[in-house]
């Protein structure tokens, strides 16, 4: 039993691949997130050019391959965009299988009795006027409903799911936080505020540790997410979503993690992109991870935070913090500080594996 990950440059947002019982003559697919809308189609001057998503599901297509469970984390724009476009394309549908997961507002209104707020259909926009959140999540529960995915319930912290390869146990989201969801399931602004328009990566390690206080994210959206540890034999990850640092220091508490019996992993994806409000150092000594993952292109929201890989270097210094897009880490750090980083500090190179 085994592990492979990839993790698709899918610009600021996340798209990830998960071979489970990676070994086998069949392994079981799994797709997490699909990233904003140009991670499926995007323009090239004046070309409309498959993104990493699009070719990954046509060369599944042409082999006439089925995924075995689609993950949406949460209605964000940077992980629903891509997969919002591929449902509504028919050559890919039937790709993306029939075991979905994704808690959409109906979803939450049926098993938890939460009332749906008139106004579900108001298209929320970003502050670059982009289409996001709850239109789309709206849109994509309804498409799921059209291809007859009905067979789904919640996801919700600490619930575990068995396949003969494996295990995945739910880490987020709390079921307050669908209920709050459910509530929100209408215009909400944006989630600037949690990570910040400008980056930090003029101020060093050090000084970025001297005044560090940990300010937690309070977006709906991204509490909602959903953030999961997946195991296969000797193989395990963590893959975080947008989840909020104190729901996952929850849930590993409540499984019987602590800091004296941290939950070891090889991989942990970071939450929302690497966001200093999405990884505390509570979180971190509860985790001993390989490597961490930060996935995004730098190009938004000044994500990722120095200050996160700060707190990762303070804690898990034989760590390894990994970006998707090269060029990234040559922007957060100078050429010093890059040479006192060494290997701790890298590029993916290709899948992962473990």
């Amino acid at each position: 039993m085994s592990l492979i990950v990839s993790v698709l440059q899918a610009s600021h947002g996340d798209s990830i691949l998960i071979r489970a019982d990676a070994n086998s003559t069949k392994p079981f697919l799994i797709l997490v997130d699909g990233g904003p809308s140009d991670c499926f189609q995007k323009k090239q001057g004046p070309k409309i050019i498959p993104g990493p998503l699009q070719e990954y599901l046509g060369s599944l297509a042409e082999n006439n391959i089925v995924l075995d469970l689609v993950v949406m984390t949460h209605v964000d724009d940077d992980h629903i965009g891509g997969l919002l476009r591929a449902i509504q394309a028919e050559p890919y549908q039937h790709v993306l299988g029939s075991n979905v997961w994704f808690n959409s507002g109906r979803l939450i209104a049926s098993e938890l009795a939460e009332n749906i707020p008139e106004g579900t259909d108001i298209q929320v926009m970003t502050a670059g006027g982009r289409q996001t959140s709850i239109a789309q999540g709206i849109a994509f529960d309804d498409q799921l409903c059209r291809m007859g995915v009905s067979d789904r319930s919640l996801k919700i912290a600490c619930e575990k799911i068995v396949f003969s390869w494996g295990e995945i146990t739910i880490l987020s989201p709390q079921e307050e936080q669908l209920r709050s969801l459910a509530k929100k399931w209408e215009h909400e602004e944006s989630n600037l505020l949690t990570s910040g328009p400008s980056n930090d990566y003029g101020y060093s390690l050090d000084e970025l540790l001297e005044s560090d206080v940990f300010e937690e994210d309070k977006s709906v959206h991204n509490g909602s997410s959903i953030a999961f540890l997946i195991e296969s034999g000797d193989a395990k990850a963590l893959f975080l979503g947008d989840a909020h640092a104190p729901t996952i220091c929850t849930s590993l508490r409540n499984l019987g993690y602590s800091e004296e019996e941290p939950l070891t992993v090889g991989l942990c994806k970071l939450s929302h992109h690497g966001s200093k409000a999405n990884t505390s150092m509570e979180l971190l000594s509860l985790i001993k991870s390989e490597v961490f993952i930060v996935s995004t292109n730098g190009l938004r929201h000044g994500l990722p935070n120095k200050r996160t890989i700060a707190r990762i270097k303070a804690v898990s210094p034989n760590s390894s913090v990994l970006f998707n897009y090269s060029g990234l880490k040559e922007r957060m750090f100078n050429t010093e500080e890059l040479n006192d980083l060494g290997p701790f500090v890298q590029d993916i190179q290709g899948d992962i594996s473990l």
